[in-house]
């Protein structure tokens, strides 16, 4: 009896979990006490009637991203909740507490940490702040249409995409425990040394540019492999030991190569001509899911098997890793394969590479609650001693 007071039973895998807790620590879904459950059956029966085949069909691919996780259970992907802070007011001083972080003052404890939802907003204002940083350009630019006006409206149409993501994943990062002194510095060198990466990677291959299936596929296996490869520098020589703290470093490195990747296709090598704000625009799109998020997955896979211990090289062959690698150079050589390239496609690779995002968010969660649940235990063993 004691122990049903103390505990609940999630209705949806079976864990056991603190009575006070509101979401599950395994699978990540709300927690119903025995009293709601009558309620809580019939609202997922009619849920279920009202949602179909399309919510079968999410349920089982999250299901089965999850269970690479070692979760149990389909993750709800919900944008509304996930971008529920973007449309509302905050403050300056919000803006600057986000960005004070990871120093020995200001890196939070595990119990402040927030264990059922994150929520980022401040990636939006800075998206808007680099396009209206644009348009004064391109304002400049005809004003006084010289070639560096150019130049620099074009670089900054290139990185208002990558940068916005970084920030994104810099806020997704619940610990807080790595400064943005650091992310810059991950971003910057990460980016030009995974760049370095890909054209040796590159040569070794024989990639010799062409988008067809075979040079689609070596891209993408040279990027990707180049990119985690990079970021796994960076994981090992900070020591991280947190899916979150992989998802970030992993964006940083990404990020940056994608920036200098949309640069460096500001310039037609052929022509020497200046790329129009219509392409650069354009490539700022696609950079919604691209590079930032392929190797945020990779290298956020990589920390989780890797956990507490230093990383070694039976890390990366992993099955849990190796999916997610995987995953992440196939979708990436369909993103370039010229003979089935289209908005549509893009944008059905698009929603895949986020649910990835979305089911190891949901992952980096349900380790903070396992860890909360363990300092718990701890504590509760070390009062009754």
């Amino acid at each position: 009896m004691a122990e049903e007071q103390q505990y609940v039973f999630c209705t949806n895998c079976g864990t056991k979990n603190s009575r006070d807790a509101k979401f599950c620590i395994n699978c990540g879904q709300p927690l119903v006490k025995p009293e709601e459950a009558g309620d809580h059956h019939e609202q997922r029966t009619t849920a279920h009637r009202q949602d179909g085949k399309q919510s079968s069909v999410m349920d089982a691919t999250t299901s089965r991203i999850n269970s690479w996780t070692g979760g149990r259970g389909a993750v709800k992907v919900s944008l509304r909740d996930f971008f529920g802070q973007v449309f509302r007011h905050h403050t300056e001083r919000e803006a600057e507490d986000i960005f004070i972080v990871g120093t020995e003052h200001t890196t939070p404890s595990l119990t402040e940490l927030a264990d059922d939802r994150v929520q980022p907003w401040l990636f939006s204002r800075a998206l808007l702040f680099t396009l209206v940083l644009a348009a004064l350009l391109w304002v400049l630019s005809i004003l006084n249409p010289r070639t560096g006006v150019t130049v620099s409206l074009d670089v900054a149409i290139a990185i208002a995409v990558p940068v916005s993501a970084l920030i994104l994943f810099f806020e997704v990062n619940v610990y807080r425990n790595i400064s943005f002194y650091q992310v810059i510095q991950i971003f910057l060198m990460g980016g030009a040394l995974s760049l370095i990466a890909t054209i040796i990677l590159d040569s070794f291959l024989g990639n010799n540019g062409e988008l067809n299936l075979w040079g689609a596929l070596t891209t993408g296996v040279a990027e990707e492999l180049a990119k985690v490869l990079v970021a796994a520098y960076f994981i090992s020589r900070l020591n991280v030991k947190h899916i979150f703290n992989g998802m970030l470093i992993g964006a940083a490195v990404g990020s940056g190569f994608a920036a200098f990747e949309n640069v460096m296709y500001m310039v037609d090598d052929s022509t020497g001509q200046l790329a129009s704000v219509g392409d650069a625009l354009i490539r700022a799109l696609f950079s919604i899911s691209d590079h930032t998020e392929w190797c945020a997955i990779a290298a956020a896979a990589l920390v989780m098997v890797k956990g507490s211990r230093r990383l070694s090289f039976d890390d990366f062959m992993q099955p849990a890793f190796l999916r997610f690698l995987i995953s992440v150079i196939l979708i990436h050589a369909l993103w370039d394969w010229d003979a089935i390239s289209s908005l549509l496609t893009m944008a059905a690779l698009a929603v895949i590479t986020w649910i990835f995002v979305f089911v190891l968010i949901h992952a980096g969660l349900r380790e903070v609650k396992e860890m909360q649940l363990q300092l718990k235990q701890k504590q509760s063993t070390a009062k009754e001693q």
